[in-house]
């Protein structure tokens, strides 16, 4: 069972008294107290007798981003106190000559060897390295990394499990957003214990969670997330964390932001350490194809991938994206069949929307900056896409028009591909964008007297989908769409 140390983050002894002794209702297993956050160091400790639990003092110094500012010699003799004042382990700095001089002057008190990079994280033999030098030196010993990639964060967990065979205590973190896993999986990894913050708001260090989430959390959560590069524009944990609060599935929705020669990285993540499934967006809905074991139908009826499925290890690819095209057609009430459509883009979206449009017997053509990538679409699916350039568009009349490209989202520029002309009243315009609610594309669109819709409906339909894939419960609508609507406000 993971074992959760609350880090107390008051800047005086009597607040920080309070909020130990509250959250002693919360059942953690141990608690720190981080003297160095404190206006100015307290002369009596012996106060935190009265917390049972085992406490770890810590002063930590301003290069491993605390607020200490003080002399060794100072610092020498406030462990030494809080060791006779009953506290039960001593977070000592890893640079720090302290280690020599404690010897049996703190008694019994354990000594935590710890060692922090806010910049970002060494390979994984480095961090083996660094965990053996800390335990020489110590009863536990402790590393935390700012993980910038997912091969930072593969790194880390390389790491774990290399130095885990020595059998030494450990505590190993990474830190900012992208570590949340090795927090939710400490004990997956090996760990002694993992820090919490005792809520929102009072976190110790970059991307701690809080001790409320991680015991909804427990020891097997179902961790899904989302890659692709970049992923500021992304609404989409909050869909998937509403959902997993409000039917209290214990999960979480993460993001794994990957380049393209970090998807192996992300594999081996999610078969290590096995994370039930993850999303795919720009630009990786074709690049994942030759990481999959298996494609479902709606995988291979699009040739893209927008959502993985690990099966005991088994990988397997699908195309939520299907559904959500489908729905947003009928939210709108229109009838694809017949209909002339102009898809502009070639990449994963558009490959959603050629395989449901050409189900539902539209005629449909395809424009894209890049003719190449276009025909390779047209070859896929081997049916009549008639391929335009630029220039022939402007010459035709089109029923609908979708917009599958990311220009216009949040994070990517703010431009068009297709002249304005080519709208007018009463076409369907629809924008696979959802990040902003309201493109230039569909102003644009409606001032021209278009039907237009965005790309929300689309969102919301193949995230039920998903989640539905991952856990086997169909989410309820409203929830999502609400999380949704209020993260685009």
């Amino acid at each position: 069972m993971m074992k959760l140390c609350v880090s107390i983050t008051e800047k005086n002894l009597e607040d920080a008294l309070v909020v130990a002794r509250n959250i002693l209702s919360k059942s953690p297993d141990l608690i720190e107290i981080r003297f160095d956050l404190m206006d100015s160091l307290p002369q009596r400790l012996d106060v935190f007798k009265e917390i049972t639990i085992p406490k770890i003092a810590t002063l930590r110094s301003a290069h491993h981003g605390g607020k200490f500012k003080g002399t060794d010699d100072e610092k020498l003799k406030f462990m030494i106190k809080a060791a006779r004042s009953g506290f039960e382990l001593l977070d000592i700095e890893s640079d720090s000559n302290l280690m020599a001089k404690l010897g049996d002057a703190v008694g019994n008190a354990k000594i935590i060897c710890s060692t922090h990079d806010f910049n970002g994280t060494p390979d994984a033999s480095s961090i083996i390295e660094l965990l053996v030098r800390n335990a020489a030196r110590s009863d536990i010993a402790k590393v935390a990394f700012q993980v910038n990639s997912i091969r930072d964060l593969s790194s880390i967990v390389d790491g774990a499990e290399g130095f885990k065979e020595t059998g030494n205590e450990f505590v190993i973190i990474g830190m900012g957003e992208l570590g949340a896993l090795t927090r939710i999986l400490a004990s997956k990894l090996g760990c002694a214990f993992t820090y919490v913050a005792v809520e929102p708001g009072k976190e110790a260090a970059p991307g701690q969670l809080d001790i409320d989430t991680m015991k909804f959390l427990g020891d097997d959560p179902v961790i899904t997330g989302i890659t692709g590069y970049p992923l500021s524009h992304t609404i989409s944990p909050l869909l998937h964390n509403a959902v997993f609060r409000a039917l209290k599935i214990p999960g979480r929705y993460l993001t794994f932001p990957s380049k393209e020669d970090e998807l192996e990285d992300l594999i081996n993540l999610v078969i290590d350490l096995g994370i039930r499934g993850f999303n795919v967006t720009i630009p990786h809905k074709e690049n994942i194809i030759p990481y999959v074991d298996k494609m479902d139908s709606s995988a291979l009826q699009t040739g893209a991938v927008n959502t993985v499925l690990n099966k005991d290890g088994t990988l397997v690819g699908y195309n939520t994206d299907l559904y959500g095209v489908e729905i947003t057609f009928k939210k709108n009430c229109v009838e694809p069949f017949g209909k002339e459509v102009l898809i502009i883009g070639a990449g994963g979206a558009a490959r959603a929307c050629c395989a449901y449009l050409l189900d539902k017997g539209a005629k449909v053509y395809v424009v894209n900056r890049t003719r190449e990538r276009a025909e390779a679409l047209v070859k896929d699916f081997r049916k009549e896409i008639e391929l335009l350039d630029m220039a022939e568009i402007e010459q035709r009349k089109f029923d609908v028009i979708i917009n599958c490209t990311p220009l216009g989202m949040k994070g990517f520029p703010d431009t068009m591909l297709v002249d304005t002309k080519i709208f007018s009243q009463g076409q369907f315009v629809f924008d696979t964008i959802y990040n902003p609610p309201k493109t230039k594309f569909l102003e644009i669109a409606e001032r021209r007297g278009a039907i237009i819709s965005s790309g929300l409906e689309m969102l919301v339909a193949q995230a039920e989908k998903a989640f539905e894939i991952w856990t086997g419960v169909t989410p309820p609508h409203e929830i999502m769409m609400a999380a949704a609507q209020e993260a685009l406000t």
